[in-house]
């Protein structure tokens, strides 16, 4: 299980790394969407966390271009954009869960619970 973390500040990089690390959960980060996109296209991910707010695209545009190319991967969007209308719309851009930051203890429940339901449908 290998998870793909999005996220333009390096130290949350770190630290959702090091955390779904702690969780027994391979993760690798990067900081923009053009390298979550060279990733995405060349390697196999078990499920994707992105953040709301990258640079030079929106997090719900990323969602939207993500499922362009993948249509059944997983997506948790784990952002500071908390109102009804932002989680609405990364709900709609394709995501499978929203978790505002920093409810960190809200996140790992949600990568297990969707890394499981992908593992049912997969078999």
């Amino acid at each position: 299980m290998r998870i793909l973390c999005i996220d333009d500040n390096k130290d949350t990089c770190e630290m959702l790394t090091a955390m779904l690390g702690f969780a027994d959960l391979e993760a690798v980060a990067v900081h923009t969407a053009a390298e979550a996109l060279r990733l995405i296209e060349s390697e196999k991910f078990s499920l994707y966390v992105i953040d709301g707010q990258l640079p030079n695209v929106g997090g719900f545009t990323f969602c939207e271009e993500i499922r362009r190319v993948d249509k059944s991967t997983p997506i948790v969007f784990f952002t500071g954009k908390a109102d009804e209308a932002d989680v609405e719309a990364g709900m709609l851009a394709g995501a499978n869960a929203y978790v505002v930051k920093p409810k960190v203890d809200e996140l790992i429940p949600a990568v297990r619970r969707l890394l499981e339901e992908a593992r049912a449908v997969a078999f």
